[in-house]
């Protein structure tokens, strides 16, 4: 019995520090792609930004003075708990390697609006805070939009379509009038796609939201 515990805790440890290792290159990986070079894609949102870890699974980015319609954002690089022994569970729940977009508009949005992948951890902790009197329809893609009318259901079907001419796969994108007033959760980019591409499709976004 002694043998098997310690076994066991061999391998939880090995497990443990593979997770972190990976966790650790995918997220430095996916800063470099942000920020590579001085035309990075990330300072289309802001000059100035504050980087965390927290803990061995998520990145955060503070940009208090952004760009364009963005008053401020925040970026997080959320990546799927690979380090510990019921990754494959979470896994299996729908939590992925997320890039997440949180942003202050410089204006108040004149809808609102969740438009969800119902198979996303994005979507299931969005849930809880989507009103009960919205509506919802299922846009192209299985991407389900709770909305509060016909006018939101419109704008969503516009946002939708540019994020797929762009490439994005939406989990979550979120339009309200409270802060966050911006929020677009998508699986980490191609690394092999331009940053500015990226972060450009963002402001398409946004600038849509205020038109």
């Amino acid at each position: 019995m002694t043998e098997l515990v310690g076994i066991l805790a061999v391998a939880v440890v090995a497990w443990f520090a593979a997770g972190t290792i990976w966790n650790v290159r995918t997220g430095r990986e996916t800063l470099r792609w942000m920020q590579g070079g001085a035309e990075g894609g990330l300072r289309l949102l802001g000059d100035r930004t504050t980087m965390r870890w927290l803990g061995s699974t998520a990145v955060e980015l503070v940009i208090n003075q952004g760009k364009a319609q963005f008053a401020k954002a925040t970026v997080v690089i959320f990546l799927e708990p690979r380090d510990l022994p019921w990754w494959p569970l979470s896994r299996a729940r729908g939590r992925r390697d997320t890039l997440i977009i949180r942003g202050v508009l410089r204006r108040t949005p004149s809808f609102e609006l969740e438009a969800l992948d119902p198979a996303s951890w994005s979507a299931r902790d969005a849930l809880p805070r989507v009103p009960r009197d919205w509506l919802q329809a299922t846009a192209p893609g299985g991407v389900v939009v709770h909305h509060a009318g016909a006018a939101a259901l419109g704008h969503a079907c516009a946002l939708l379509e540019i994020a797929q001419r762009a490439g994005m796969n939406v989990r979550r994108l979120s339009v309200r009038r409270t802060e966050p007033t911006f929020q677009l959760h998508v699986p980490l980019p191609d690394r092999r796609q331009g940053a500015r591409d990226f972060f450009q499709a963002v402001h398409a976004l946004a600038d849509r939201v205020l038109a």
